[in-house]
């Protein structure tokens, strides 16, 4: 069954990816992850929704800011937070086409962001998209 927004699009093309669930499982949530979740996950999350919509040739195109806020413990150099924050980038870069029954045109990225957070056990990367889609 095909996604129904640009956000579940995302994290099912992630954990259809085996470089990303070789590092985070399963671990990919939406908006939040639960209390006490295990180490390392990821977050996905709409930071800006799409606006403002281009119009080409009859389509609605939506952009978007969306984030992957990724965490993991400090017990290893580099983090698994900074190897899947790469593992995403890698994943979306110079992506064009149907993602999950979605259309991508292109993909803006930015990241990671590095964060250390209070609690100086976990790392947090930060993984910035822009996807232009085609509204479904």
């Amino acid at each position: 069954m095909a996604s129904s927004y640009i956000d579940e699009a995302l994290i099912n093309h992630a954990l259809a990816s085996s470089s990303v669930t070789a590092i985070l499982g399963a671990r990919l949530y939406h908006i939040k992850a639960p209390q006490r979740a295990v180490t390392p996950y990821a977050v996905m999350r709409i930071v800006a929704p799409s606006n403002d919509v281009e119009t080409f040739d009859d389509d609605a195109y939506g952009q978007p800011l969306c984030q992957w806020t990724i965490v993991s413990d400090d017990e290893k150099t580099p983090s698994d937070a900074f190897l899947a924050a790469h593992a995403l980038m890698d994943l979306y870069r110079n992506f064009d086409g149907s993602m999950d029954g979605i259309q991508v045109d292109y993909m803006e990225m930015r990241g990671p962001t590095e964060l250390v957070l209070p609690n100086e056990q976990e790392i947090v990367c930060i993984v910035e998209l822009v996807p232009h889609y085609v509204e479904p």
